[in-house]
């Protein structure tokens, strides 16, 4: 059977989003077949003990290759006010360290599938910020931005409490936040788009520079930040009891995702 049938009215790139997802589905249906195959072999040779333990290692490797579930359960173990000790439990030694102008160290955490940055405060994580790699959607449900967080435009969350911006040559971000959420009670919602994860195009550009600008000046910021807002969609978010002003330093700049991704 075709991987398309029935969907020749779909534009290619809903074409080849369902190619895609058929073909894992696919790998993982073969997967599944050869594990059984094994285990039956090898149950039948006796060992068992063995046999269950290299069938874990296949069975992560496999979730690992396949899935975004390991993905997900790290995610799931960080959160606001969780101890610092996680953080190492959970991705091992960070990948890379700098200190911010306030003088928090922030660490980041690589996963195959997203890069964290974490500020911690005695004992405590304070803040941190995740920047999903394409095609990963973590659960942001707690966010205030809630299940469709990352695909729908900024400007579909209309409370926002702070915002800032930055337009140069090293590192181009737009980030803000806002006290709704799950736990809006103990910790601020963030989200922001950032230009290592999506490129700016011309008019991008444009709407970054003149919102930029009206902040220098000190004008009525209202009418560049709502013409950005309703232009872009957020790329990557985040939680914090510390503001916007570490967090802004947790931002990566270009060449400092290069080096994290790139190793």
């Amino acid at each position: 059977m075709s991987l398309v049938e029935n969907n020749e009215q779909l534009c290619p790139e809903a074409q080849e989003e369902i190619i895609e997802r058929n073909l894992r589905q696919r790998v993982r249906e073969r997967w599944a077949k050869i594990i059984t195959f094994v285990s039956i072999i090898a149950i039948a040779l006796g060992g068992l003990n063995d046999t269950m333990d290299a069938l874990e290692k296949v069975y992560t490797l496999s979730l690992s290759q396949f899935t975004d579930i390991p993905s997900h359960n790290k995610l799931d173990r960080i959160y606001i006010r969780a101890s610092e000790d996680v953080l190492e439990e959970t991705f091992g030694a960070p990948v890379y360290i700098k200190k911010s102008m306030s003088g928090d160290f922030i660490r980041y955490y690589q996963d195959k599938r997203f890069v964290l940055s974490a500020v911690t405060r005695d004992g405590a994580i304070s803040a941190f910020l995740v920047f999903p790699e394409e095609g990963f959607l973590p659960n942001t449900n707690e966010h205030s931005g809630g299940e469709f967080l990352l695909e729908q435009a900024f400007s579909a969350h209309e409370m926002v409490n702070d915002i800032r911006l930055n337009s140069s040559r090293s590192v181009s971000y737009y980030i803000e936040e806002n006290s709704e959420g799950d736990f809006s009670n103990l910790y601020n919602s963030v989200a922001g788009y950032s230009e290592f994860l999506g490129p700016l195009d011309d008019n991008t550009k444009r709407l970054f520079d003149a919102l930029s600008e009206s902040m220098m000046l000190g004008d009525d910021v209202t009418k560049p930040a709502v013409a950005l807002r309703d232009a872009i969609t957020p790329n990557f978010y985040g939680y914090s009891i510390l503001g916007l002003d570490v967090l802004e330093s947790a931002i990566l700049t270009l060449s400092e995702y290069r080096l994290i991704t790139e190793q």
